[in-house]
């Protein structure tokens, strides 16, 4: 991650903005059986507690996004899917970073264990998306994993076809 300044001259004037270059990350919905999903309990420093969270991470550079998910749910919690969907790509915060979301369904799950990053602090919760919802306002949750939840609900009710 870096932060940088960016001047752009727009109609003949100088301005200045503060850019946090993060690059994209990937975001997975894992589907463990019907209506149940697969989160990871994670320490978060900045926030100094843990809190519930789809299973996610960077995406290497020159990596597919795809590739990154997959590495990423086996590190995390252990399970590989057979079956993946592309929900969709969003920008986190456009007004100051360039980071960019993109999320997939990862179905049909297989156990093989799980191998986090050192200093990774994370263990799996299995929960129903409506409990999800339901709790995070406690402040356990994070914007990241309610889309996800959402594009999954979404999905699953055929609202839309991202």
């Amino acid at each position: 991650m870096k932060l940088y300044r960016r001047l752009v001259e727009y109609e003949g004037k100088l301005i200045s903005r503060d850019v946090v270059a993060f690059g994209e990350a990937a975001v997975i919905v894992p589907v463990k059986s019907e209506n149940r999903l697969v989160f990871v309990k994670q320490w978060r420093a900045p926030l100094r507690r843990w809190i519930i969270e789809l299973p996610a991470g960077r995406v290497e550079q020159g990596e597919e996004p795809l590739i990154a998910a997959k590495r990423e749910l086996e590190e995390e919690t252990g399970f590989i899917a057979e079956k993946w969907e592309l929900l969709g790509s969003f920008s986190v915060a456009p007004g100051y970073s360039d980071e960019v979301l993109t999320f997939f369904l990862a179905e049909n799950l297989r156990y093989v264990g799980e191998h986090p990053e050192i200093g990774e602090l994370v263990e799996t919760v299995e929960m129903t998306p409506e409990e999800y919802i339901s709790q995070a306002s406690k402040g356990f949750g994070d914007l990241k994993t309610m889309t996800g939840v959402f594009l999954y609900l979404n999905m699953k009710k055929g609202y839309l076809r991202l």
